[in-house]
């Protein structure tokens, strides 16, 4: 090969070790063994969710390792009565990953329940609710931002139960900067001082 043919090769070769990105670097089984610990024993789902869906976007994992965070995001999903749907496929995303795991089969009933539920809560919410049952309904499918907004709007006291979940996911605070949560009536105990959050709660 002439000089004419070869220089241009090596300039192309050179080219390419420039341009090929580092390979992605899976997540160190200590660092994902503490962080899946964590999740594990927050004892709040909306916090607990936060966390995992973190984990699962933010981070290069292994299929044992998502198929792990995918699990528990499930099961705090379902535990919690929160986003359903959600759970339901991080069900199926987990027996794709592992469909020979000793859960499989606890997997599947757990996945029929979820789905079952969905199902229904969706029937309830085409009849008339009040708006602790619509509210409940609404978290169950995933929709928390629309039943916060409606309890906002409406100037009626959640339950202690929501108030819990509010506060979790960042709509309900302690400051007193923002509109108060309760408005009519003698005061509950575990609304007192509390304001919906002045800004929109971190995503």
């Amino acid at each position: 090969m002439t000089l004419r043919y070869v220089l241009p090769a090596l300039i192309l070769g050179f080219a390419a070790c420039e341009t090929t990105p580092p390979a992605p670097v899976t997540m160190e089984q200590t660092a994902f063994e503490e962080a899946y610990r964590l999740a594990e024993a927050n004892l709040s789902p909306v916090s607990a969710d936060k966390a995992l869906s973190d984990l699962l976007t933010t981070q290069v994992l292994s299929p044992a390792q998502r198929a792990e965070l995918l699990y528990l995001r499930a099961e705090k999903r379902r535990a919690g009565e929160l986003n359903y749907p959600g759970a339901a496929t991080d069900y199926e995303q987990f027996l794709n990953l592992l469909p020979e795991d000793a859960r499989a089969a606890s997997v599947r009933s757990h996945l029929g329940d979820v789905r079952a539920a969905t199902q229904s809560a969706q029937a309830r919410l085409s009849r008339l609710q009040s708006i602790d049952d619509w509210f409940d309904d609404k978290v169950l499918l995933g929709n928390l931002p629309e039943a916060a907004a409606r309890y906002q709007t409406s100037g009626l006291t959640p339950t202690e139960r929501q108030v819990y979940t509010l506060r979790e996911a960042g709509y309900i605070c302690a400051t007193g900067l923002g509109e108060p949560v309760h408005n009519f009536g003698a005061m509950p105990a575990y609304a007192q001082d509390l304001t919906w959050c002045p800004v929109d709660p971190v995503s």
